[in-house]
This record gives C-alpha cells, sequence and structure tokens, in this order.
C-alpha cells in the first residue's frame, strides 16, 4: 500500500477532499467522520485488502493513524 492509498480510501469514503486528511485525523477532528461513517471507514480497507478486524481492532481505528498501524498487522504496509 502506498503511502497515499489510506488516506485516499479513506477521504472517498467520508466523501471529503483528500487534502483535509493526514495521520492524524480521526473521528475527533475530521468532518463527516461521525459514528455512522466509521463503521464504513473500517469496512471499506476490510474489503479493498481482504482483511478481517477482530472487534478490538475495530474499537481502535480512530483516526489514520490507528487504522494504518492495525493494517500494517495484517501485512498491508
Amino acid at each position: 500500500m502506498t503511502e497515499e492509498a489510506l488516506p485516499t480510501l479513506i477521504a472517498g469514503t467520508l466523501g471529503i477532499p483528500r487534502s483535509e486528511l493526514n495521520e492524524a485525523s480521526g473521528m475527533a477532528n475530521t468532518r463527516k467522520w461521525d459514528s455512522l461513517r466509521q463503521l464504513m471507514v473500517i469496512t471499506e480497507p476490510e474489503t479493498t485488502f481482504a482483511i478481517e478486524l477482530s472487534d478490538g481492532e475495530m474499537l481502535e481505528t480512530t483516526s489514520v493513524r490507528q487504522i494504518r498501524a492495525v493494517l500494517a498487522v495484517h501485512g498491508v504496509a
């Protein structure tokens, strides 16, 4: 996965410009990233990268940085 692939995927899922996201972007500081869209933000990488996240991992993934870390555990770097 390229450096830009994850933020681009998340931006598309949220319907916001890629320029609005960085590694620290997450539910607390990104417009449109609410609890409903959080489900979409998590399921999109699962589908795209053919992985399955545990419940605990899903709870951890509330920012770009955290999602990237969890994906790395699954071999998606």
